[in-house]
């Protein structure tokens, strides 16, 4: 999230001193104004102004214990224009490369307003990434090994897999972070401590506006930035229908949010669309006799009909301190973000035994092992199988580019690996298509064979069965024997299933498992 913005009547920058002096004559751009003299020029308070120097917006200088700022730096702020940033390198191979990326990819004659090379430099990233449908772009710095030393390179992730698009020279790197942090409204004076920032930047010519969530890190080399790329215009298409789960898969969802009560789980790693489900299905109980709580973190996109609470541990704002207050609230259906320790698990069961509706997200590699998972966090096993209605394990799986993708006959030692998969899973694999294909390369795909992605998943509902097994500590293979056998479809054999029918290859299918 954006950090947030606040007046700090009782510090100013480190070290700042307000000393008066007496005023220098003449002004000359050169001449050097004390802070209090600053902050007269600019006729503002000095809250205010500690905020700006706080986001670069303004530029001052050291001296001892005090701090001097440039008369012209101060008239360039008046003037609305950014501060000047020192440059150690030529950024005009960089801007040239992102250019001709940018052409490559069909944007023609993309030209950015922005006065100088680095905020066009910048501008050319973000238009790079929604040219080329990147979740996120990172800028790192790393050894060579080699007599070049040190470099920054530029990559972007398309469809889960990271692409270099460009090297920058490392002594670029101060004014890149330094502006980036100045957008995103975080301290470009802090060098050491790692910082989250938000910046919403509206692509000039598309007038699409992007939400962009920075994250700065002090590595050895030099400042590293992750930009996650997220479009605030994606609300209408979370809707489950959207989402690709196999049919049996979606109506055990559907059943699961029509009850009245109960814990909703979906599970995965980190990048496998847990959050854009959970958005989905909030959207889908989201109506006007329904009251939706979420605690998140971050809020990544704001949804109708939901009250939103970003996570502020340093505020006292934590999963377990909100769901006691929304306890307080009377929701029907209350969305934890994440289940990180024991006590928000305790609140979740008692909020779901309770009447509420809960959707969550655990990390566990398949559904079985997210029941035992809450176990092994130190909840009881009868809690866990009386308040949970529904687990879902999934991953993302790339598609393949239907204008290039050609059939192909996989190794027999993969068909025999997933002949052995869909069995285990549930699947008749006598039953399946065969019709596998392979990736190839075209422009439309940025020559990966690949474009888009989908979802590969298993829903375990907690029937009496499962939920008598997880009392008497059963182990993992019964509690996903006894699943498959009540009519479950496992992730690796949804994963075969997707690869025999085309949508996939057999060897990605088995990547991602």
């Amino acid at each position: 999230m954006a950090r947030q913005q606040q007046a700090d009547g009782g510090r100013g920058p480190a070290g700042a001193s307000d000393t008066q002096t007496k005023q220098p004559q003449g002004h000359a751009a050169g001449q050097l104004l004390t802070m209090r003299q600053a902050i007269e020029l600019l006729k503002t308070s000095r809250p205010t102004f500690y905020r700006w120097v706080r986001e670069g917006r303004l530029v001052g200088t050291k001296l001892g214990r005090q701090w001097r700022f440039q008369r012209g730096d101060v008239e360039r702020f008046l003037a609305g224009q950014a501060p000047r940033i020192e440059l150690r390198a030529d950024p005009a191979p960089l801007v040239a490369a992102l250019a001709q990326r940018l052409e490559g990819l069909g944007v023609k004659g993309y030209a950015s307003d922005e006065p100088d090379a680095i905020a066009r430099a910048i501008a050319l990233m973000v238009r790079l990434a929604v040219a080329m449908q990147a979740s996120d772009f990172h800028i790192e710095p790393y050894t060579t090994g080699g007599p070049e030393g040190a470099i920054a390179v530029l990559r972007y992730r398309v469809d889960g897999v990271l692409h270099p698009v460009a090297r920058i020279d490392i002594r670029l790197l101060p004014a890149i972070d330094e502006r980036f942090k100045g957008l995103a409204a975080c301290d470009v004076r802090e060098r050491v401590r790692p910082q989250d920032g938000r910046i919403l930047a509206r692509v000039a010519d598309t007038g699409r506006l992007m939400d962009l969530r920075v994250c700065f890190v002090s590595a050895l080399l030099g400042p590293s930035l992750t930009v996650r790329v997220l479009d605030p215009d994606v609300v209408h298409l979370l809707n489950l229908d959207r989402i690709g789960y196999a049919q049996r898969d979606k109506e055990k969802l559907l059943r699961a949010l029509r009850a009245p009560w109960g814990t909703v789980i979906i599970s995965g790693p980190t990048g496998c669309g847990k959050t854009t489900v959970i958005y989905a299905c909030l959207n889908h109980l989201a109506t006007p006799d329904r009251k939706l709580m979420s605690i998140e973190d971050p809020v990544e996109v704001l949804l109708p009909g939901v009250v939103q609470v970003p996570l502020r541990p340093h505020e006292g704002v934590t999963f377990p301190t909100a769901l006691r207050a929304f306890l307080r609230s009377a929701p029907n259906v209350i969305h934890v973000g994440e289940i990180r320790d024991l006590e928000t698990l305790q609140i979740v069961h008692q909020a779901a035994l309770t009447g509420h509706l809960l959707l969550t997200t655990l990390h566990a590699d398949e559904a079985a092992r997210a029941l035992k998972r809450m176990v092994e966090i130190g909840s009881d096993p009868f809690l866990v199988a009386d308040s949970t209605k529904l687990i879902i394990a999934q991953r993302l799986i790339r598609k393949l580019c239907p204008e290039c993708s050609v059939e192909a006959q996989p190794p027999a030692s993969q068909l025999e690996q997933a002949a052995g998969l869909a069995s285990a899973g549930g699947l008749d694999w006598a039953a399946l298509p065969r019709a596998f294909r392979a990736p190839r390369g075209c422009p439309k795909c940025h020559q990966t064979g690949f474009r888009g992605r989908g979802v590969i998943a298993e829903a375990l509902e907690v029937t009496p069965e499962i939920g008598a097994a997880l009392r008497r500590a059963a182990a993992l293979d019964e509690l996903r024997a006894i699943a498959v056998g009540q009519g479950m479809t496992s992730l690796a054999a949804d994963g075969v299933r997707r690869a025999a029918e085309g949508l996939t290859s057999l060897e990605e299918a088995l990547r991602v498992l």
